[in-house]
């Protein structure tokens, strides 16, 4: 789908989600209008970076088996033993840390594409504990009071000597799907969401789709907290997604 076709879908999300954005805390602040602009601005842009952003996906998720493919050719063409047993020896540490790698890898993997493909670097990465991942520098957010930790309404703020704005609706969250997989998140982040789907073909990843959706709380499925320790689940389909990818 194009970023004609996207754009008026995912405004109409904005829409939906509209009495939400205006009791959003701090409510000196036009959450729906900012949303509407950050969609706006970000939807079209996203459209056009979507192919490109499947392939680099793609080659970076791929990177290991090619490597080996590759040094299964060459290998044969070393004279010196010592220097293929140091390179093998290599390969097998690498395969330590490849197993380990999850979905937050990839999302920082897509964050990082983004943010160097967005023109005068205006699109910038926030902390990885922090929501959403990014958020337009162009936005004025000198109005948001500093973060604290209490029981009261949760809403935007800043954060650090850096004031970088937490929580607020209007900026870009990441989220990577395997296998169609539900997403899980400890709280509902209300704005606008990429998601990158893929799947694993052999040893071979390929990515699905690249999709976006605004999504307000209803939208998430919240888990009953079982006891006062038990961290509370918010979690996600891909129902009101829509593709970028032209089929």
């Amino acid at each position: 789908m194009t970023e004609t076709d996207a754009l008026p879908l995912i405004l109409q999300q904005v829409e939906g989600a509209k009495a939400e954005l205006e009791s959003y805390a701090p409510s000196n602040i036009d959450w729906y209008r900012r949303s509407v602009t950050t969609v706006e601005t970000l939807v079209p842009w996203l459209a056009k970076e979507a192919p490109g952003l499947r392939l680099h996906v793609e080659e970076i998720l791929n990177s290991p088996v090619l490597l080996r493919e590759t040094w299964a050719a060459l290998r044969s063409r070393i004279d010196t033993h010592d220097e293929v047993a140091r390179i093998e020896e290599l390969l097998k540490h690498e395969q330590v840390l490849l197993d380990f790698i999850a979905g937050d890898t990839v999302s920082i993997v897509v964050t990082q594409y983004l943010v160097t493909r967005y023109q005068n670097g205006a699109l910038v990465g926030n902390s990885k504990s922090d929501y959403p991942d990014l958020f337009l520098e162009t936005n004025d957010y000198s109005k948001l009071p500093a973060r604290v930790r209490s029981g009261k309404k949760i809403g935007a703020a800043v954060r650090g000597p850096l004031r970088r704005p937490v929580r607020v609706p209007d900026g870009l969250e990441i989220k990577t799907s395997r296998g169609k997989a539900s997403i899980d998140c400890h709280y509902p982040h209300v704005g606008l969401h990429l998601m990158v789907a893929f799947t694993r073909t052999g040893e071979l990843a390929v990515v699905d789709d690249v999709l976006v959706a605004f999504l307000g709380s209803a939208d998430y499925r919240i888990s009953g907290r079982k006891t006062e320790a038990t961290t509370v689940k918010a979690s996600f389909g891909r129902a009101k997604f829509i593709s970028l990818l032209e089929e």
